[in-house]
């Protein structure tokens, strides 16, 4: 099968950059004076590499006297977001802003949890104070509108796929025009073409912009608000949406014209499982009874950022690490940076410039996988992709991510993906 890079390392590109250049610069926090012992892991590192129940206890044993408090209380807040308890979230980031409110970190993270919560009225103010306008613009769309709302007797929903290789494809509409949209966890928002979104009459926030002063930052992207966003058997109504051109991905969709790409914001409002065996794609409430037993594997995940989601892994017999769930990059099972590959004794390979692409595919080059785990699910003799991994991905989410599993890895199973319980069940 040919490898497809998908939305999501587009998204990678725009998103993970952003995240790079507006990462804070953590500096260690000194733990309570402990027995004489080897020095411990400060709380800083652990959060880092992905041990977020040690960052804790270390950010939590820094007493109020001490100088570092109000990062403990943003370190604390940002772990309670990866985990999606946006009460305690929002309690602990509102306390380390009131200790330093200089810090924009922790307003940037202040905003991310408003963005989960649907309080975008609330969110703008703080997107203009941590300098991304642009974005705020398109918030401002939906002004006290509450987003992603579903009707209240909508049950669970089974839309059939259109395929599932080389990535999953599903018919949808917006407001009441349809076209084909790839799934991909890698992309945050609903992406729309705009040329789809102008046939389908979507507001805009070029629309917005078109009396900007002189000067004034705008940005590269246009973003939309969708009125009415249908499935088969699901309606969802004013959803954000970001607007990018969708040519380039025809070849994800068997070289049919993909009207936009349905990612991560979108299914975290539903328990939503990619079926691949059976073809299709079941959105739940969140509060629908749980899953019966059957899984092979129930993995922990965090959401990072707006849509970035993660899991513990480990590629052969390297270091477990963070590893990012991305359903859009086809055909390949992982993709890694240099370092990763060093670290599990994997020969780096040299790469090699890809025939001409639509979308601009970096040189890469296949290398083999003897074995992958992400959680306790583990493949053995997979093949692996380098040189498509994003730099600014590995540390620019304030985390290290050393790896992406992608859809040669999934689709052999049913993939749940439970927001509300922050697991990913796998099944057959």
């Amino acid at each position: 099968m040919k490898y497809m890079a998908g939305a999501a390392f587009a998204a990678f590109f725009l998103v993970a950059t952003a995240a790079q250049a507006a990462a804070p610069n953590r500096q260690p926090i000194p733990l309570p004076s402990q027995p004489a012992a080897p020095a411990p892991t400060g709380p800083d590192l652990a959060f880092h590499q992905g041990e977020f129940d040690q960052a804790k206890a270390g950010y939590a044993a820094v007493p109020k006297s001490s100088p570092h408090y109000a990062d403990a209380q943003r370190g604390l807040g940002e772990i309670a977001l990866f985990e999606n308890r946006l009460g305690e979230a929002d309690v602990l980031l509102a306390n380390a802003h009131k200790l330093n409110p200089a810090d924009l970190h922790t307003v940037g993270l202040m905003a991310q949890s408003m963005e989960r919560e649907g309080r975008y009225a609330d969110m703008v103010q703080l997107l203009r104070q941590v300098g991304r306008p642009e974005r705020a613009v398109e918030f401002e769309m939906f002004s006290k509108v509450t987003p992603y709302r579903i009707p209240a007797h909508q049950a669970t929903a089974t839309i059939p796929m259109e395929w599932t290789d080389p990535l999953p494809v599903v018919k949808a509409k917006v407001n009441d025009f349809e076209g084909l949209f790839l799934i991909d966890t890698g992309a945050p928002e609903i992406i729309l073409d705009p040329d789809f979104a102008r046939f389908a009459h979507v507001q805009t926030s070029n629309d917005q912009t078109k009396g900007a002063a002189p000067g004034a930052r705008t940005s590269p992207i246009n973003f939309g608000r969708i009125a009415k966003f249908t499935l088969p058997g699901v309606e969802t109504d004013d959803i954000p949406a970001m607007l990018l051109s969708t040519r380039g991905f025809t070849a994800s969709a068997r070289n049919k014209r993909v009207a936009g790409i349905i990612g991560t914001e979108f299914l975290s409002h539903y328990r939503a499982t990619l079926d691949y065996p059976h073809d299709r794609l079941i959105l739940e409430p969140h509060d629908a009874p749980a899953h019966g037993g059957g899984s092979l594997a129930e993995v922990p995940f965090w959401l990072i950022g707006d849509h970035f989601i993660v899991a513990m892994g480990r590629l052969d017999q390297g270091p477990k690490q963070l590893i990012l769930a991305d359903t859009g990059v086809g055909a390949y099972s992982f993709s890694a940076p240099q370092s990763t590959l060093r670290d599990a004794g994997i020969a780096v390979p040299s790469t090699q410039v890809p025939a001409k692409s639509p979308i601009g595919e970096p040189p890469s080059a296949k290398f083999p996988i003897a074995k992958l785990s992400f959680g306790t699910l583990t493949e053995s003799n997979l093949e692996g992709i380098y040189g498509i991994f994003p730099p600014g991905l590995e540390d620019g989410l304030g985390v290290h991510v050393g790896g992406v599993v992608s859809h040669g890895f999934f689709h052999n199973y049913a993939v749940t993906l439970d927001f509300g319980r922050m697991t990913i069940s796998f099944r057959k």
